[in-house]
Parts: C-alpha cells; sequence; structure tokens
C-alpha cells in the first residue's frame, strides 16, 4: 500500500493485516518503485497524490516494466474516478476506490478473492494450527 496519510495507513494495516492480508506500507513514490522493482508485491494499492511522484507516473512507470507491468494495482484516492479516467486505459489498473467510500472489511474481502487467500473460518483454523 501506497499512501502518504499515516492515520489512514495505520487504520488499513491494523484492518488487513488483522484479516490475514500481508500488507506492507511505503509512504512515497520513491519507496514505492523501490519496493515494487526489489520485492515484487502480489497485488499495490496505490494512492495518486504523493508528496514525491504521482501515482499516475508511478502507474505508468511500472506499465513499462516486464515485471512490474504484471502487478495488479488498485487505486485508492480521494480524487473520484471520473476526475481520472485515464486508469481505464492503464493496463495493469483493475480498480479504482473512492477513499471516503471504502468498508475495510469489504475491500479485505475482495483482496482476499484476488489474491486467494483464505477468509472466515478458514483464517481461524491456520493461525490456531
Amino acid at each position: 500500500m501506497i499512501d502518504d496519510d499515516p492515520d489512514l495507513a495505520d487504520l488499513y494495516l491494523m484492518q488487513l493485516r488483522r484479516d490475514g492480508i500481508p500488507l506492507e506500507h511505503t509512504r512515497t513514490g520513491q519507496e514505492a518503485d523501490t519496493f515494487v522493482r526489489t520485492r515484487v508485491p502480489a497485488l499495490i494499492l496505490v494512492d495518486l497524490r504523493l508528496p514525491d511522484i504521482d501515482g499516475r507516473e508511478l502507474i505508468e512507470r511500472w506499465a513499462d516494466d516486464s515485471v512490474a507491468g504484471a502487478i495488479p494495482i488498485w487505486i485508492l484516492s480521494n480524487t473520484t474516478p471520473e476526475d481520472n479516467l485515464w486508469w481505464h486505459t492503464a493496463a495493469n489498473v483493475q480498480r479504482y476506490f473512492l477513499k471516503s467510500k471504502v468498508v475495510l472489511a469489504r475491500l479485505s474481502l475482495e483482496i482476499r478473492a484476488t489474491l486467494g487467500l483464505p477468509y472466515g473460518d478458514r483464517i481461524n483454523h491456520r493461525i490456531a494450527g
């Protein structure tokens, strides 16, 4: 997850990790670019407004890379999707979420389904076992 808002990031990290999602967090575009190229995450959640590099620039940069371009990207932004219609043509962007409308439990379900992670009782059994 790439987001420079520490309070929001902490909220997402706490909830999604509690739900069994191995979420990592970077605060800047440069940190995110390094992370994506060295760690190759299974999914990227990116804010479009970052302090150093625009999220769109990162997305376009990754699209041109053979490894990073294959990683699915979900945008989490305070700007409406209608203000950023370009995302429909970005090959690696799958979803666009308006931050003010995100329900973390629902986002967690969607991430787990996308990544093939267990959910519900199966998480509890894995943790207990």
